[in-house]
């Protein structure tokens, strides 16, 4: 079975495709990815919703959904009708409270909306971007990744093995930077450069199922015109999915390994690998 250039085993550090990595971020910029990596996990975590206000959110809608059916079941069995006018008559308190907690509950939703926004929007996230951009750049620089290299996403993956068998795979849309070098296609993160023989890349053939991954590092979203004719849905866990992602098939020495291809990357990559697509 091929595995992911950028898979990762759970209990494992390296990706998959680690005999791939022709170089590897110096250890005095990797030390500032990781540095700012905290700093910026302290911000997200100060953004992300309140635990105490989602808990108090799932109560009261319990609470809530709890009296409307009890009042319910008291108009059934007291034989005043089960119709919304006839119970809220017969019991108002229940459905006024009821009302109440939900109100409650979608002004949590609302606040937190208000405040993410805010912190978002704020002085200290553009800050924070200013100085991602600059590390990024200097990684990218230390790196040898030319200034018109290809900015494109992939599917990385992690997983872990029972049995024999890979189980609970996640996929994950990460930015790259993609251009040619010595007879390879280069593929760059800020921390290293990862190099495949354009001669072992076999070609792309298209997977019919739908792919769910996390992350979107577009500056448009996954509505606008330019990627709705891909139909990338949200799904109940808040991933992205899309139907037709794409296999790149690679046959090398270190034998058979493969690169998961979002649609709507396929047609930059195989114009820039001059490989077929199927």
């Amino acid at each position: 079975m091929a595995k992911n250039v950028f898979g990762v085993r759970n209990d494992a550090d390296h990706i998959d495709g680690q005999a791939f990595i022709l170089r590897e971020v110096p250890q005095e910029v990797k030390e500032k990815i990781d540095a700012f990596g905290q700093e910026a996990e302290s911000f997200a975590d100060e953004s992300a919703p309140s635990r105490r206000l989602s808990l108090l959110r799932s109560l009261s809608l319990m609470v809530g959904v709890i009296l409307f059916m009890v009042a319910r079941f008291q108009a059934r069995d007291a034989g005043t009708g089960t119709s919304f006018g006839a119970v809220f008559r017969a019991y108002p308190v229940h459905h006024i409270v009821a009302f109440a907690l939900a109100a409650f509950a979608i002004g949590t939703v609302v606040y937190e909306r208000i405040r993410a926004k805010r912190l978002r929007s704020s002085d200290v996230a553009d800050r924070l971007r200013e100085r991602s951009d600059a590390i990024d750049a200097e990684a990218y620089d230390a790196l040898g990744v030319p200034p018109d290299a290809i900015r494109l996403d992939l599917l990385t993956s992690s997983y872990r093995v029972k049995n024999g068998e890979e189980k609970n795979t996640i996929h994950t849309a990460f930015d790259f930077r993609a251009f040619i070098e010595d007879g390879k296609l280069c593929l760059a993160d800020v921390g290293n450069v990862v190099g495949i023989p354009l001669e072992s890349i076999v070609g792309y053939t298209r997977v019919e199922r739908r792919v769910a991954f996390y992350f979107w590092n577009k500056t448009e979203s996954p509505r606008s015109e330019t990627y709705r004719p891909y139909h990338i849905q949200t799904n109940y866990m808040g991933a992205h999915t899309v139907k037709g992602v794409y296999i790149m098939h690679i046959r090398s020495d270190f034998g058979e390994y493969e690169i998961l291809v979002p649609p709507y990357e396929i047609e930059t990559l195989a114009r820039l690998t001059g490989k077929p697509v199927t």
